[in-house]
């Protein structure tokens, strides 16, 4: 097994999950594996990724209930400390006002995932890649390389992000003095700390706020900002 990203990136590395979520057992449309699942905190995911991979070089993606779109890159074998051969790209998305939702029609050949604030992300089956998001624009590059840090940018979004960064061989938001930065969707910008917005223990962490706390908390730590809701 090698180097996990926090329980965070632990199924796509094959690690098993357990909880009360909604599960959908593994399937596939073309080069595209998705299913749904959750863990012992009752934190719900749906994992997408590819059928197959060469050399362990690849790009999958996790989506959760919280909001966070986690983007997990492997970039070829490596041992379990080796903190080079894996990294993650993290975005989260609010409000979350729903559940997660993995539709996979391997006769129409499409693959979706409903995020937690309703919004959908599209999926090209043929090589497991965000293609499109319903509520925002995406850019996806072609190569698995770590100078593309997470191959994956929003440039736009109608709602309110938090682009947690990049990090080789960790989660970026689990460095409490790491910055984050908010976007809402006129394209104003804000950035904090992330010992601001994230709860740390026992080697986890967590988003210490609910919808309407981080509203409330934006209003003045960001007034700049128009969350939305």
């Amino acid at each position: 097994m090698r180097l996990t990203l926090s329980v965070g990136a632990a199924f796509l590395l094959g690690i098993p999950a357990a909880g009360a979520c909604p599960r959908v057992d593994p399937a596939h449309v073309g080069g595209t594996q998705g299913y749904a699942d959750g863990f012992d905190s009752g934190k719900c995911f749906v994992s997408i990724g590819p059928m197959s991979t060469n050399g362990l070089v690849y790009r999958a993606y996790g989506f959760f209930d919280d909001g966070l779109l986690l983007v997990f890159s492997s970039y070829g074998a490596g041992e379990d400390s080796d903190p080079d051969t894996t990294s993650a790209r993290e975005f989260y998305f609010f409000p979350r006002t729903g559940a997660l939702e993995l539709s996979m029609d391997e006769a129409a050949g499409t693959v979706s995932v409903r995020l937690s604030d309703g919004g959908r992300a599209h999926i090209d089956p043929a090589t497991a890649q965000i293609k499109a998001l319903e509520r925002g624009s995406v850019v996806v590059s072609p190569r698995v390389d770590p100078a593309e840090r997470g191959g994956v940018e929003i440039t736009s979004y109608a709602g309110l992000v938090l682009d947690a960064g990049f990090r080789m061989g960790e989660s970026p938001s689990g460095r409490p003095d790491a910055r984050s930065t908010f976007r809402d969707a006129h394209g104003h910008l804000c950035t904090v700390v992330n010992r601001e917005l994230f709860v740390y223990e026992g080697g986890e962490h967590e988003l210490k706020f609910t919808d309407p706390e981080l509203s409330a908390w934006l209003k003045t730590r960001c007034p700049a900002l128009s969350p939305g809701f």
